[in-house]
């Protein structure tokens, strides 16, 4: 009798869906980039102000009276500049996407993913329903297929972004205004969404969906889990491991799908949860898309980068970072640079992150644990000095006890009283490659 168990397919169910495993090697991977890039990466602007300014939302913005992007168009482009205006003024003159899937490589992303459509309803590839696209106007090629390609020749998995809905398609909206590009069909949802997001399987086979802009109609209007089951379906004819994040439709976040997002701290309180996959997605200065305003203080450090990253992937999390290119189609040096020392920390302490899994405590004052055979890696965020204590970590009889990327083993020593105590003597020097945090390697068992 053969043990292989048939596929059966998924069915367009959430009791069908949810039995869907999330990849192993998401779980493994730890670390992705994201890319928003498209339209608004032209005029690439949003106030600077506290919390999030979106500069991707410039579309959307620039229609709102008492907003500064607003008053900010009105002052640099005039009242009729429209916002499709812009379009022919995306050349991506200077996109290189074996330049991003390198970096990605660099910065130690293991899967990387991109905007296939915004809310501003431009597509990165050549659909064919509709002529709002890459192919026919702006860059004038398949943006998608070059940035597939590109990844794949690193050995990076590729997903992509899908927003569902569109600030101002007259077939979403009902309201007949402009829209360039346009083709007209019966319904958005069954004859455009539906259409598109399968055309994206078929042409790409992406490694993962990211689906947005659900939040103004239910996941009954939006059709998505027959999507889901498409995807999952098709991609099981290929042996293709494939995940999607949980935004279906209104208030369906945090319910369903392989992946909950934590955007920035929105929607917190899916961080840290055990036991369901879970990401952070954020931005490096606040925003996903370019803001030419932007500098450097405006960014996340690398030490606040490594810092989320050891708790997320201690709390069964992964971090997925999104860059905002120019509309010429370059990472601004201000945000290649926390991401280049992120890489750096990772060549010494990726085997701590990478592979890993939760373990049974989290946190304890500075330290954060994961865990991966029968070691423990104890990873402090504060240098401790030439002692380090856990009270929760017990090692085997006989351990080793090292720091990753310093030789040889560490004394330490283990009573009832006050645990674990790992000795690090002053005269032994730091490992200057990753010093914004310090792995321990100890055997539990």
């Amino acid at each position: 009798m053969s043990n292989v168990i048939a596929q059966v397919p998924y069915k367009p169910t959430w009791e069908s869906l949810d039995s869907h495993k999330m990849p192993q090697w998401y779980n493994d991977a730890k670390i992705g980039l994201s890319m928003h890039w498209g339209v608004y990466s032209v005029p690439a602007w949003a106030p600077r102000e506290k919390g999030i300014s979106y500069a991707e939302w410039y579309g959307f913005r620039m229609n709102e009276t008492g907003n500064p992007t607003f008053a900010y168009h009105k002052e640099n482009y005039g009242e009729n500049f429209t916002y499709d205006d812009f379009i022919s003024k995306w050349k991506a003159e200077n996109y290189k996407p074996d330049n991003w899937a390198k970096f990605a490589k660099k910065m130690g992303a293991n899967y990387i993913f991109i905007t296939s459509k915004h809310h501003d309803g431009f597509c990165l590839w050549p659909t064919k329903y509709t002529d709002r696209n890459a192919m026919k106007m702006g860059p004038r090629k398949d943006l998608l297929g070059q940035f597939f390609e590109a990844g794949h020749k690193e050995n990076l998995k590729v997903g992509l972004y899908y927003s569902l809905m569109e600030w101002y398609n007259p077939l979403y909206t009902g309201k007949d205004v402009p829209y360039t590009g346009l083709k007209k069909v019966n319904n958005y949802v069954d004859d455009y969404v539906v259409l598109q997001i399968k055309e994206l399987i078929d042409l790409y086979h992406p490694d993962f969906f990211f689906f947005d802009g659900e939040w103004d109609h239910s996941e009954a209007f939006w059709k998505m889990k027959e999507v889901v089951a498409y995807y999952y379906n098709e991609a099981a004819k290929r042996n293709q491991e494939v995940f999607v994040n949980d935004r279906f439709g209104q208030g369906e976040r945090g319910k369903h799908g392989d992946l909950y997002n934590v955007e920035h701290d929105f929607g917190k309180e899916n961080a840290g949860l055990l036991s369901h996959k879970w990401s952070y997605w954020e931005g490096i200065a606040k925003t996903y898309g370019y803001n030419q305003d932007t500098d450097l203080e405006d960014c996340m450090s690398p030490k606040q980068f490594v810092d989320k990253i050891i708790k997320a992937v201690s709390k069964n999390g992964n971090f997925d970072i999104n860059v905002g290119p120019t509309a010429a189609g370059l990472i601004p040096n201000y945000e290649q640079y926390p991401l280049l020392q992120l890489g750096e920390w990772l060549k010494t302490n990726g085997e701590a992150i990478y592979g890993t899994r939760f373990w049974k405590v989290q946190e304890e004052g500075d330290a954060c644990f994961t865990s991966k055979d029968d070691n423990v890696y104890a990873i402090f965020l504060k240098w401790q000095g030439e002692e380090f204590k856990l009270k929760t970590v017990k090692p085997v009889d006989g351990s080793k006890i090292t720091m990753l990327g310093v030789p040889g083993n560490l004394k330490w020593e283990w009573d009832k009283t006050n645990g674990l105590t790992i000795k690090y003597p002053q005269q032994k020097a730091r490992p200057t490659s990753c010093s914004y945090a310090w792995a321990f390697k100890i055997k539990v068992k």
